[in-house]
């Protein structure tokens, strides 16, 4: 009896400690696939669960336009969280300098800055200089970890009237755990920022939904041939129940896991909210959510225009590594996916931290 009770003794604190050696109860990757050959099974690299918190924030681009510092609120959220990931939208060049220099702790020895950040110039904005003068301006992928095979893919933008380009920044993030050391290419994070505009005139609506599954389509073998953890974040600008939002979520309009195109869970899916869920409507998915409250498609509110509040903001993580639902433990249950929302008084878009326990390859 003594025997037995140590060795549970020691499977308990082996979970407490290192909360999973495989992918999460709800991972579906190729190697674990019904029907399987053993070999195959036994040769599935080693995984343990980590909690990576990733921040995304559009900045609105314009340093002169609006009064205050729009990145103090993203520091504070830097410093209150320690993300392991930060992604940013709408940034002028000299916001990206100020942004690395604030963070150059992250910068180890034998390391440059190009090591843990990185920015991709979309166009050259006015509002980004002072008067008379342009500066670039575009997306930032960056980490205290670092990071390595930094690439970018071009977002197609049917019927544009003008000459701003899309792209999805890409790079594999080398996360480093308190006690785990793990696979330089365990986490490949990815920011962009999909058309604006509303109205069926502008075409935007079918230029994003172009853009997001472009998207999917650059991410979808990583998923389905469960090679790495996924996360894609940015601004989306569309509403939870859009078609556009269709191309990327797991999750039906109405909270199931029927939409088969989407391949990825939101961070703040799981969220109950006192308010309308943020969204362009009392659909009859928000009133059956808000009836039997589980996983939707939903979320605190990330931008706020003309007394307007929308969610357009998204951390999405891929499903072959991440977890939808609570698990019950010795401790009670244990939420697998969360996010909160920060006001940031200087920009119209709020600061979004999210979080997902992911299942990462061990080196």
């Amino acid at each position: 009896m003594r025997v037995r009770t140590a060795a549970l003794t020691a499977l308990v604190v082996l979970l407490l400690v290192v909360p999973g050696l495989a992918a999460p109860a709800g991972a579906t990757g190729a190697s674990g696939a019904s029907g399987a050959p053993a070999a195959a099974a036994a040769a599935a690299p080693l995984r343990a669960t980590y909690r990576l918190q990733v921040v995304t924030a559009n900045l609105d681009g314009a340093e002169h336009r609006r009064s205050g510092d729009k990145l103090a609120t993203v520091q504070r959220v830097i410093g209150s969280s320690t993300p392991d990931v930060v992604m940013l939208q709408e940034v002028c060049f000299g916001q990206f300098r100020r942004f690395v220099a604030a963070n150059r702790a992250w910068i180890g020895d034998g390391e440059t800055w190009r090591d843990h950040f990185r920015f991709q110039q979309l166009r050259r904005h006015h509002g980004c200089g002072r008067p008379g003068a342009v500066q670039r301006h575009g997306l930032v992928l960056a980490s205290r970890h670092p990071l390595s095979d930094v690439g970018t893919h071009r977002l197609p933008n049917p019927g544009a009237r003008t000459p701003h380009r899309f792209r999805m920044l890409c790079a594999d993030v080398a996360v480093r755990g308190a006690l785990l050391r793990f696979a330089d290419d365990a986490v490949r994070a990815c920011t962009l920022q999909l058309r604006a505009g509303r109205g069926r005139r502008t075409g935007a609506g079918p230029a994003r939904r172009a853009q997001a599954i472009a998207a999917r389509k650059v991410l979808a073998p990583l998923v389905r041939e469960d090679r790495a953890a996924v996360v894609l974040g940015g601004d989306f600008n569309a509403v939870p129940t859009k078609g556009t939002m269709s191309e990327l979520y797991r999750l039906s309009r109405s909270g199931w896991l029927t939409n088969r195109r989407g391949l990825f869970f939101e961070a703040d899916q799981t969220g109950t909210y006192r308010d309308r869920p943020a969204g362009a409507g009392p659909g009859i998915e928000q009133v059956v959510c808000r009836l039997a409250p589980r996983v939707c498609r939903w979320g605190e509110p990330t931008h706020r225009s003309r007394g307007r509040s929308r969610k357009i903001d998204y951390l999405f993580f891929g499903e072959n590594r991440a977890e939808p639902t609570a698990t019950s433990t010795l401790l009670g249950p244990r939420e697998h996916l969360g996010g909160d929302v920060v006001r940031s008084p200087s920009a119209t878009h709020d600061v979004y931290l999210g979080w997902a326990d992911l299942a990462l390859d061990l080196r």
